[in-house]
């Protein structure tokens, strides 16, 4: 019987004070579905999904009524400078989502329906031992899906 433990791969994480603008490159270096932002004592703290980061980076546009051409070069300049100089912390979502988190014993079966119920592409595998907190890694949707209906 396959266990999230098994399913369970190493995945890159951030912590909320490590450098915004680093973290973002990350994402974009090792093609991620989402960041996972550990927190001070390396807890799942949040999962930043890529497409709620590119809404982070672009509060002050109302993307329905600007035309991209007109946006330009100074839209980009504005994008790089939210993140310039700044930790994780300062950009994560008002309304931050907490990480899907499982134990090592669940099933295939019940990670699948945590993510689908958060929306989320990466559940966080942990191992609790009294109050501390072990992450053992993390299963993206794509890896649950090859679990579910084999490899390409």
């Amino acid at each position: 019987m396959t266990l999230a433990r098994d399913l369970a791969r190493p995945y890159p994480t951030v912590r909320v004070d490590d450098d915004a603008q680093e973290a973002a490159r990350l994402l974009v270096r090792e093609r991620l579905p989402a960041l996972l932002v550990l927190d001070q004592l390396e807890c799942p703290y949040a999962i930043v999904p890529a497409v709620q980061l590119l809404g982070a980076l672009v509060p002050e546009y109302d993307c329905q009524d600007l035309l991209p051409a007109m946006i330009g070069d100074r839209f980009d300049e504005d994008v790089r400078g939210v993140l310039s100089g700044r930790p994780v912390a300062d950009w994560l979502p008002r309304h931050r989502v907490t990480p899907g988190l499982v134990g090592p014993e669940e099933s295939p079966s019940e990670v699948a329906a945590l993510m689908a119920r958060k929306d989320c592409p990466v559940v966080a595998v942990i191992e609790r031992d009294g109050g501390a907190v072990t992450l053992l890694g993390a299963i993206t949707g794509d890896v649950l899906l090859e679990h579910f209906i084999g490899g390409p």
